[in-house]
């Protein structure tokens, strides 16, 4: 379940990024007024699990504006105390190949919850799209 996000479009909630339907979307306001990046969302897996990497899948209905590039991935076993496992990743060629991006971690770590941070997209919007966000665990 999600359990805080930056910012959220009435019409495209933070929880459409977890709802297993790539033709859903979390999209933040881009009418004002407006959250600047950096955005996040924050997602209570509901049990510990040990997490081997992430999932990003951007928007896939054509549109590139909020495809993240630039971001953070962080964990959490109580969902206040934060411990990076990526800082300042990049999500190389998004802007002419936007796709699943599959994030695999240098070692594993166990969490409960999950935080991304958007911190820029590839067309430097103040904006975040999201088709989904998932961990792997296999």
């Amino acid at each position: 379940s999600i359990t805080a996000c930056s910012d959220q479009h009435p019409s495209y909630p933070a929880a459409n990024a977890i709802d297993d339907n790539p033709s859903s979307m979390w999209h933040s306001q881009w009418e004002r007024p407006r959250t600047k990046q950096p955005h996040f969302i924050e997602v209570d897996l509901g049990e510990m699990l040990l997490l081997k990497g992430f999932s990003y899948s951007p928007r896939i209905d054509g549109s590139k504006s909020g495809t993240v590039e630039r971001y953070d991935f962080l964990v959490s076993d109580d969902g206040k105390k934060w411990t990076s496992v990526v800082r300042n990743g990049v999500f190389d060629n998004m802007l002419n190949n936007p796709v699943y991006q599959k994030v695999v971690f240098s070692k594993e770590v166990s969490a409960r919850y999950i935080k991304f941070v958007s911190h820029s997209g590839i067309l430097n919007e103040d904006w975040i799209s999201m088709g989904e966000i998932g961990v792997i665990t296999r």
